[in-house]
């Protein structure tokens, strides 16, 4: 079997606003990967964005990455991980390169699953049948106020979920508050609402863990500073308080306050920069993005390194159907993963391009797709709405 060709799919569907710390969406988008071979079967991966431009994925994933790999027998996942490093090693190793290294990896997994009949985590060495979950939202948004937010919450709980996650630090008291060079400013709170805001999840979340994320928007001062008021509040995790580039900031918070414990980054990338963090102890629990940080061949590599310095691994997940089952694939692989994320923001690109939907125990630990492959079923058809032309 031999690659014939591989291409980006651009998606993309409008949103009512949500905001994070920094960042305000108005629009949900992602970049699939097929990779189509000459005896009929195709892979589909995804290449995470950050709100990229889908256009330069696309031209990385086609024009660059692409013809690398046409031609060569698709199983050889390895070896094809290592020529796109290398052949990019001088621009690239991180960033959009690396996404679109992910995007190629994971669809090279899920056409490998396909030819060998197998679901991709019978291929990793599956170690859970389930993956545990959290429920990932509390955004701001307009006219969301305290009550709306519990709401939300209580929404989540009935459904089952034990453990939550909300968004911290949209705010401009702070005279180096990053939000002052953001293009959209609306929502902000001040820090007192904030406090409330995490006050009111605490309750609504009880004896579950209740996890917050600034989106690195604090600097190291600042969430030394806030740190105990989030112990005393209840928090269990702090998802990526400040820029991963901040390492010694990153280790004072992790040690000052070990009660809670220090998750990231999902927006780093690579073994290497991974296993640095987990060196300096700049980390408590590791959360890379498989559909960024590398695919399923580097992730799975951040696990088995995590393990080895006995800390767990709680997959970042915040994408279309195709990469919430690649992280369901990989997460139920690695005996060290503590739970992953589950975003219940309104997202068709997740709910609505696939025949069927995820399937869940009354605890919201999801099961993992049994077809071959990412057992991801596409509704073609539907996708076509999203399709940018």
């Amino acid at each position: 079997m031999k690659i014939t060709a591989i291409r980006g799919i651009m998606l993309r569907c409008t949103c009512s606003p949500i905001s994070d710390a920094l960042s305000t969406s108005t629009a949900r988008q992602a970049l699939l990967v097929k990779i189509e071979t000459d005896a009929g079967l195709y892979g589909i991966g995804e290449a995470f964005t950050y709100g990229a431009p889908l256009k330069i994925m696309k031209y990385l994933v086609e024009e660059q990455l692409g013809p690398m790999l046409i031609g060569q027998d698709p199983a050889e996942i390895e070896k094809h991980w290592n020529t796109m490093y290398w052949r990019t090693i001088a621009h690239g190793r991180r960033s959009m390169t690396m996404g679109a290294i992910s995007g190629i990896d994971i669809a090279l997994w899920d056409l490998l699953g396909k030819a060998a009949h197998m679901p991709v985590c019978k291929l990793l060495g599956q170690h859970l049948d389930r993956v545990p979950s959290y429920a990932s939202g509390g955004f701001y948004a307009p006219g969301k106020d305290l009550h709306k937010l519990e709401d939300e919450l209580e929404h989540y709980k009935a459904q089952g979920y034990r453990d939550m996650k909300i968004k911290i630090g949209r705010t401009l008291e702070r005279s180096n508050a990053p939000l002052a060079y953001m293009a959209n400013q609306d929502c902000a709170v001040s820090v007192e609402e904030d406090y409330k805001r995490i006050e009111a999840a605490k309750q609504i979340v009880g004896s579950g863990k209740l996890l917050v994320d600034t989106n690195a928007s604090w600097d190291a001062q600042t969430a030394l500073s806030f740190a105990p008021e989030l112990v005393r509040l209840g928090v269990a995790w702090l998802e990526e308080p400040i820029p991963f580039e901040d390492i010694e900031g990153m280790k004072k918070l992790n040690a000052a306050v070990p009660q809670l414990h220090v998750i990231g980054c999902e927006t780093q990338q690579g073994v290497k920069n991974f296993q640095h963090m987990a060196q300096e102890d700049a980390i408590s629990i590791v959360q890379p993005d498989v559909g960024w940080a590398g695919g399923i061949t580097e992730c799975r590599k951040i696990g088995a390194m995590a393990q080895a310095m006995s800390k767990p691994i709680s997959l970042h997940c915040f994408g279309s159907a195709v990469l919430f089952s690649a992280s369901l694939h990989l997460a139920a692989a690695l005996p060290n993963t503590e739970m992953m994320e589950s975003e219940e923001n309104p997202n068709p690109l997740k709910t609505d391009i696939m025949k069927g939907s995820f399937e869940t125990d009354r605890h919201m630990s999801f099961f993992v797709p049994a077809g071959d492959g990412l057992g991801v079923d596409l509704d073609w058809s539907k996708m076509e709405k999203y399709v940018i032309k």
